[in-house]
C-alpha cells in the first residue's frame, strides 16, 4: 500500500467512524455535503483521496475539525506562528502537512483597517480562508468581491489570482492552502 493509499484508508475510517457515532447513513451524509452516496462510500472504503474541500465539507457535516478526519502523522511539530519575528504586515507562512508531491500550508495573515495584500495571489491548488476577526473583502480577477465577515469560512481554487483586502477595522485571517512543489500560496 503507499503512502497515498494509506491516507486516504486512514481518512476514510476516520469518517466512517463519526458518521456512525452520529448514527448518520452513506446516503444523510452525502445530502449534507451536496454529492452522492457512492462517493461517501469510495471515501469511507479509501479508493478515494478527498479534496481539502471535500474534508472540510466532511467535517462540518460531522461536526468536528478538519484535523479529526486526517491520519495521525508519526511524529508532530507544533509551531506558533506568532512566535516568529516578522514586519509589520508580513504573513506567517508555515508547512503544517507534506505527501509526496503535495504540499499542505497554514498562514496567518494580519491586515490593518483597508490595508490590501500587496500582489495576488496563485497556485495550483484549493484554499481555505477564515476570517478570525474584523473583516476582510476577498478580490479575485473576474468576479465581484465577496465580503467575509468574521468567523466565516470560505474554499476557492487557487488557480485564479485572488488577493484580501482588511475592513474598517483590520482583519485577522487564517488560510490553509494545498497544493503542489514547495510553495503553495506564492
Amino acid at each position: 500500500m503507499s503512502e497515498d493509499q494509506g491516507a486516504a484508508a486512514a481518512i476514510g475510517a476516520a469518517v466512517r467512524a463519526h458518521r456512525r457515532e452520529r448514527g448518520l447513513s452513506m446516503r444523510d451524509l452525502a445530502a449534507r455535503i451536496g454529492t452522492s452516496q457512492p462517493f461517501v462510500s469510495n471515501i469511507e472504503n479509501g479508493r478515494i483521496f478527498p479534496s481539502l474541500r471535500t474534508l472540510t465539507l466532511l467535517a462540518e457535516a460531522l461536526d468536528v475539525s478538519s484535523d479529526r478526519l486526517l491520519p495521525a502523522p508519526e511524529r508532530v511539530d507544533s509551531l506558533n506562528v506568532d512566535a516568529f519575528p516578522r514586519a509589520p504586515g508580513e504573513a506567517a507562512t508555515r508547512r503544517v502537512l507534506a505527501a509526496p508531491g503535495r504540499v499542505l500550508q497554514t498562514r496567518r495573515l494580519e491586515l490593518a483597517a483597508g490595508e490590501l495584500e500587496p500582489r495576488p495571489h496563485t497556485h495550483p491548488g484549493e484554499e481555505v480562508v477564515r476570517v478570525v476577526r474584523g473583516s476582510a473583502t476577498l478580490l479575485r480577477e473576474s468576479e465581484p468581491p465577496r465580503p467575509l465577515p468574521a468567523s466565516e469560512s470560505l474554499w476557492i481554487t487557487g488557480t485564479t489570482p485572488h488577493r484580501l483586502r482588511a475592513g474598517e477595522q483590520g482583519a485577522l485571517v487564517l488560510i490553509v492552502a494545498s497544493g503542489a512543489g514547495e510553495e503553495a500560496h506564492s
